[in-house]
């Protein structure tokens, strides 16, 4: 019989083999005990470095690695020996699984894989082969030997066809996602009984899995709900950051699914999502709904991986005067004073903040305003209050943990009661119905919902969320959870959940007598025991700190609450008095600047000096040149109030002058056409960059200055009324900038607004010279 290691291990017989190498059943010698050795005929000798690494997993899920040694320059992995049958050969003999039966199962698989991307190890090879199912039934991932360290590209391409993830085939850095696409595979096989992929060579498969539209699984089982078939399709997407993050938030989402569906069955799901749609209808035929969900969703199409996102996101910022004006107060306002300076263009904004948080405030903001500021009745301003104070004390939670992206936590926590929000919004009938039901029964506000409504708040505000395309993070953090001990978050995803769900159960604190107060705060640090270390009193302070945060914030946004009951709650909780004279609820202050009725600002220069300011500061230190000049576009753009803004760049190899980027409705369609070559001269664009002369234009019809306006120009714009700014370093035309008016005689622009544009011009000038002079 074959030997390893001096004897120490006697293969008993041939297991199985795969791509990577031979497995045997063995006997150690030493132990007398049966061993899984595994030899690895295509890995060098230096992967028993990764066997080391591997060998410090253990978790009742996973099969342990005992030993690994060379054999005739061969790595080879001696494994625990598990009897039972693999998945793969479970499927065959049995089919499809059912899919709480399938659920349960992969949530298993997952627990133990997390507990490998928890070391930042990747398995590479997760396929049902490598599951094994023992005795009891319990999941074991098997053979980790092409395992490797999270963010390396693999030199070959290993692990199995219809496995493997799209990243991996294109020679990417492979990080945990990657195993959560196998999983999702494995997943989507287990509920269907077919693979992801199917074609009939390698090549095609490959092809497929990095090109082809996966098929719902609902579309070969109709046992499968929408929610399921939504977790399998995020496991297996394309792109590796739009997927779980990890096989922990994975499992967290999958355990969801068996909270909410579980043994119910498909038929009461259907009769739920019925209902939510329903709902829904009934709101995108609400006047001002259809616009809040355009410009939410917008926002959220904003991909984190697009390299020109902070272009997208502040074009669609800017697209919303009240929105850019609160913004920028907010974070000129002292919550944010760390960053120190003026900050006057969105733009800069998002450099100096991130995107992240830029995006995220900018949704809270409409929310909140679009919600708050309609003249409703007391009861609904009280509930708009609460749940902004909700996200403000969730935010708090996060970052008193020290949370990166407290903006987003703020969001959870929000989002946490939307269904509440959206229901007393635009559901006056049944609201007031939820209401009377609470007062007769004495029963909880949303046991009351779930009988008048049909669903709860939670998945009325989940079916929002998604509608408006929130991350799964967040999507997630919106579901309650189990009113049992809450466990470790598992990942960053569940621990923003934590953070929603506890700031919820804090809400009820300011409305109950401090005994009652100190009993509850006392039980939810308990609850809570596991996930957060806080005790009473630190639960309090945490309230206390948030309340006069919020109230601060209330301020800033040009907020008087008033003297409702919540807001007085609130006071209370600071030590300041509360209001008691009924005061008229004030609308949301301008913010930076006033505008007139038509939207337009009323001082322009002021605004123009004040992004002049901010450049300024920005050309002092390291700066990114697109960002700057982006600055520039928009401080016009706002300023002016002109329709459309542009910088355009000469192409040197065609000899054109071509748009970049810019701000404006529909300002992608005119940014493809703007073009145009630059010599000989024949119009007024080519005229500008050859003498190097600013030009303003009232009318492109004028007799005077119709014959060179160019005809590509005619059909690119609408616009009657422009002006354009060239570029021109050490004689050479550059760029230029073009902003326009749609109406004719629109742009009468005063001497001195003129001049700060040009300021704006040559401070553009200014950084191109700088940047060429560092490139040396």
């Amino acid at each position: 019989m074959k030997s390893f290691a001096d004897g120490r291990f006697v293969a008993e017989k041939k297991l199985g083999q795969g791509a990577q190498g031979l497995v045997y059943l063995a006997t150690d010698t030493q132990l007398n005990r049966p061993v899984a050795l595994k030899v690895l005929h295509t890995q060098p000798v230096e992967a028993l470095r990764e066997a080391r690494m591997i060998s410090q997993l253990n978790h009742p899920n996973l099969v342990t690695l005992h030993d690994a040694f060379a054999h005739e320059q061969h790595p080879c992995l001696v494994f625990e020996y598990v009897a039972g049958e693999t998945l793969a050969a479970r499927l065959q003999r049995q089919g499809p699984l059912e899919p709480v039966a399938a659920v349960k199962l992969m949530a298993a698989v997952l627990e133990g894989l997390y507990a490998a991307h928890q070391r930042g190890i990747v398995h590479r090879d997760m396929k049902p082969q490598n599951i094994m199912l023992d005795e009891h039934d319990r999941p074991r991932i098997m053979d980790f030997g092409v395992a490797s360290s999270a963010g390396e590209r693999d030199p070959q391409l290993n692990g199995t066809v219809g496995y493997i993830a799209p990243e991996a085939i294109s020679n990417l850095p492979v990080n945990a996602q990657a195993d959560v696409f196998a999983c999702g595979a494995m997943l989507y096989q287990m509920l269907t009984g077919q693979p992801v992929v199917k074609a009939e060579s390698m090549f095609a498969m490959l092809h497929k899995t990095v090109s082809a539209t996966v098929a719902p699984p609902s579309s070969l089982n109709s046992q499968i709900n929408d929610q399921l078939d939504h977790l399998v399709l995020t496991a297996l997407f394309k792109d590796p950051q739009a997927r779980f993050a990890d096989a922990g938030e994975m499992r967290v989402a999958l355990l969801d699914w068996l909270e909410q569906s579980g043994e119910a069955g498909a038929a009461a799901n259907d009769g739920r999502h019925s209902t939510i749609e329903f709902l829904l209808r009934r709101m995108r035929h609400s006047a001002d709904f259809p616009a809040l969900s355009q410009t939410i969703q917008a926002i959220n199409r904003v991909d984190d991986s697009e390299a020109e996102r902070i272009q997208s996101l502040s074009g669609v910022i800017l697209h919303d005067i009240s929105l850019t004006n609160k913004l920028l107060k907010m974070v000129n306002s002292a919550s944010f004073g760390q960053f120190g300076g003026t900050i006057s263009t969105i733009s800069r904004a998002i450099v100096i903040l991130g995107f992240d948080r830029i995006r995220s405030l900018a949704v809270t903001l409409l929310l909140f305003e679009h919600m708050q500021n309609k003249g409703h009745a007391a009861r609904l301003r009280d509930v708009v209050l609460e749940i902004f104070f909700g996200g403000v004390l969730c935010r708090r939670l996060a970052d008193k943990s020290g949370w990166r992206d407290t903006e987003e936590a703020l969001i959870c926590g929000m989002f946490q009661h939307l269904g509440r929000l959206l229901t007393h919004f635009y559901f006056n009938e049944e609201s007031v119905e939820i209401m009377k039901r609470v007062a007769q029964t004495g029963e909880a506000e949303t046991l009351a919902a779930q009988a008048i409504l049909g669903v709860g708040y939670a998945e009325l505000g989940e079916a929002i969320a998604k509608e408006w395309n929130f991350p799964d993070r967040i999507v997630t953090s919106m579901r309650p959870l189990p009113e049992t001990k809450v466990r470790e978050p598992a990942n960053q995803g569940e621990r923003l959940r934590v953070f929603a769900n506890l700031a919820g159960d804090l809400l009820p604190t300011l409305a109950q007598s401090p005994q009652v107060a100190a009993g509850h705060l006392a039980g939810l640090s308990k609850r809570y025991a596991a996930a957060v270390s806080w005790k009473e009193r630190d639960l309090h302070d945490l309230m206390q700190e948030a309340a006069e945060q919020y109230l601060n914030y209330l301020s800033v946004l040009g907020i008087d609450p008033g003297p409702t009951k919540f807001a007085n709650q609130l006071r209370a909780m600071v030590g300041r008095q509360p209001v008691a004279a009924p005061a008229a609820p004030s609308e949301l202050a301008d913010i930076q600047v006033s505008t007139t009725a038509n939207g337009t600002l009323a001082n322009p220069a002021a605004v123009l000096s004040a992004g002049i300011q901010d450049i300024t500061s920005t050309l002092v230190g390291d700066y990114n040149l697109n960002d700057v000049l982006r600055m520039i576009l928009e401080t016009m753009y706002r300023s002016i109030g002109f329709d459309h803004v542009l910088f355009c760049t000469r192409d040197i190899k065609r000899g054109l002058m071509v748009a970049r980027f810019g701000f404006g409705d529909d300002i992608e369609a005119l940014q493809r056409q703007f073009s145009y070559p630059l010599a000989p001269v024949h119009d007024v664009f080519q005229l500008v960059m050859q003498k190097g002369a600013d030009v303003l234009i009232e009318d492109i019809d004028a007799e005077s200055i119709s014959q060179r306006i160019p005809a590509w120009y005619r059909s690119a714009s609408a616009a009657k009324s422009l002006i354009v700014f060239p570029v021109i370093i050490d004689k050479k035309p550059l760029g230029l900038f073009y902003a326009d008016r749609l109406a004719a005689h629109s742009l009468q622009l005063p001497h001195e607004q003129l001049n700060l544009l040009k300021t704006l011009r040559n401070q553009a000038i200014l950084a191109i010279r700088q940047k060429q002079f560092a490139a040396g």
